[in-house]
């Protein structure tokens, strides 16, 4: 099987929540909302009511997939705040010059989309699907009048290149807890080297222990 027909699948553990959406809508958005909150969450270990979760989970989930991406999915402590949010995204178009890992880097800073606040980190990987390169940033704070800050603390993308493929697939990784960004950080380094290509139709983007990813 060409591997244009395979699709991408990770080893995902306990604790990160499927956010994927077939048809990006409302309705189906707060179904998903309802069903991880009621299903993934002690009640009594929870610092917001079980609604505003819900309604959390509901606007993480159509901002994740606004974009079609492929894989969508978040980290949230028991008390109901999230740590990190994930989107895979596979980008490219017959006839164009997949850019090499290191002409990625620059185009990975770009599409972060707000202020770096420091060197970025960046490192070169070999996963069991090819060459990848790993950007992590800090974000410089912004805030907003009356609403303290909404942006997240830190931003890391994975651009991978599995030989013999044209398109370019980058997981994005928000970090929204500075005091837990290492711990995020080293899950999810840890979740991207399970990376590997599967069969489109087996449709086996992720594994599902407890409802979740």
């Amino acid at each position: 099987m060409p591997l244009h027909e395979h699709v991408y699948q990770f080893d995902f553990q306990s604790g990160w929540l499927d956010l994927t959406l077939e048809n990006v809508d409302w309705a189906e958005a707060w179904a998903v909302a309802t069903v991880l909150a009621t299903t993934q969450f002690e009640p009594a270990r929870l610092t917001v009511t079980t609604r505003k979760l819900t309604r959390e989970l509901r606007r993480r989930a159509l901002d994740l997939n606004r974009e079609q991406s492929n894989l969508a999915a978040a980290r949230y402590t028991p008390e109901g705040r999230v740590l990190a949010d994930l989107r895979l995204d596979t980008y490219g178009e017959d006839g164009e010059t997949r850019p090499s890992p290191t002409e990625a880097v620059p185009l990975l800073l770009q599409s972060v989309g707000t202020e770096v606040a420091a060197e970025p980190d960046v490192r070169h990987l070999n996963l069991e699907t090819g060459p990848a390169v790993r950007v992590r940033a800090h974000l410089k704070e912004k805030r907003r009048l009356g609403f303290g800050s909404r942006q997240a603390a830190g931003v890391i993308k994975y651009a991978m290149f599995p030989p013999g493929l044209e398109d370019l697939s980058v997981v994005t990784v928000r970090l929204w807890r500075p005091k837990e960004a290492d711990e995020v950080t080293l899950l999810a380094d840890q979740l991207v080297a399970t990376a590997r290509l599967v069969p489109a139709e087996t449709e086996e983007l992720r594994a599902e222990p407890d409802s979740g990813c």
